[in-house]
């Protein structure tokens, strides 16, 4: 047992208080500057239009306590919509909310549409949050400099979205993203939920070509220590999948190329994307016939806690263990 799975077996307690799968509730990216950004809060309404449809806002306007109790009752059979009421009443608040009239989630009481949230992070932004990240933006180079540059942070989130189905809680997310950062430019993107720092324009030409979970998905690089053998020891995992309710993916492998195994492992994580969780435990997955790797689920390895499809290269590569009878 590696150094790894040691601890996720003692941090039982820890495990308990989070979602087993990794699902977030709510999606969040932080955006980073170097000097602080202004807010235009007509300029952002209008590019959410553009790009994400019919959107709606709370209402700030209210003049008396009468038009306040009408706005309170109107909202009352909207489920979700009186978390944010309070400040969407605050003239010193500028937090802007947003209702996507075309991205409907479905509850008991009736359809609701999915928000996002545009708000001010409290206080200068401080570099130690974002050092695991930068330790695997292999992608971007220049990343620690830039933020350990920034002082300043707005953060989007989506707020009652986690009922869309995925593909369409990321474009409506990454639609609201684009309104914002031609609203707001940025220097630095970091996505929560994929632990992963990005290069604002490099994001925005990878997404326009294609490249859907450039910034939703990352692939993370471990150089395993502390097992007393000769060989070269591994763990390659993606982030951010898990986030939107499918598996991420890891392989614990001795003496294979990282680069091989990246490619497999992004390849991979973009038909899981467009198809589903659709492998089977005990289903292989190759491009030949000598390239054979063995899938099953379990919990990750690395932290954060959360569902992985674990890849087995077969023999002498294989470094982990797959438990061969379909539980996690």
């Amino acid at each position: 047992m590696t150094e790894m799975e040691d601890r996720f077996e003692e941090d039982g307690t820890e495990q308990e208080a989070q979602d087993d799968s990794g699902f977030a509730r709510v999606y969040m990216v932080e955006l980073l500057y170097k000097t602080k950004p202004e807010l235009s809060r007509e300029a952002l309404y209008a590019k959410m239009e553009a790009y994400t449809g019919h959107v709606d806002v709370p209402n700030d306007d209210a003049e008396n306590e009468e038009d306040e109790a009408e706005a309170e009752d109107d909202q009352a059979d909207v489920p979700g919509l009186a978390v944010w009421e309070a400040e969407a009443s605050d003239p010193n608040n500028d937090t802007l909310m947003f209702f996507h009239l075309n991205y409907k989630v479905a509850y008991e009481e009736g359809e609701f549409p999915a928000q996002t949230c545009v708000f001010r992070a409290n206080g200068e932004t401080k570099p130690e949050k974002y050092e695991a990240a930068m330790q695997q933006a292999w992608h971007w180079p220049e990343a620690r400099g830039t933020v350990e540059a920034c002082r300043h942070s707005v953060l989007l989130t989506d707020f009652c979205a986690a009922g869309l189905p995925y593909k369409e809680r990321l474009e409506l997310f990454q639609n609201a993203l684009r309104a914002l950062l031609e609203v707001a430019p940025c220097d630095a993107l970091y996505w929560s939920a994929s632990d992963k720092l990005v290069e604002p324009e490099q994001y925005l030409g990878a997404v326009a070509e294609g490249q859907t979970l450039y910034g939703a998905m990352n692939v993370r690089f471990y150089n395993v220590q502390g097992r007393g053998t000769e060989r070269r020891e591994f763990l390659m995992d993606t982030t951010g999948l898990a986030a939107l309710g499918l598996p991420d993916l890891q392989c614990h492998f001795y003496d294979m190329e990282p680069g091989e195994v990246a490619s497999v492992l992004g390849d991979l994580g973009y038909y899981l994307y467009n198809r589903g969780d659709v492998i089977q435990d005990g289903e292989t997955i190759g491009w030949t016939e000598q390239q054979r790797w063995r899938c099953e689920h379990q919990y990750a390895l690395a932290e954060p806690r959360r569902y992985v499809l674990d890849l087995d290269p077969g023999e002498p590569y294989y470094a982990g263990r797959q438990h061969h009878d379909g539980n996690r």
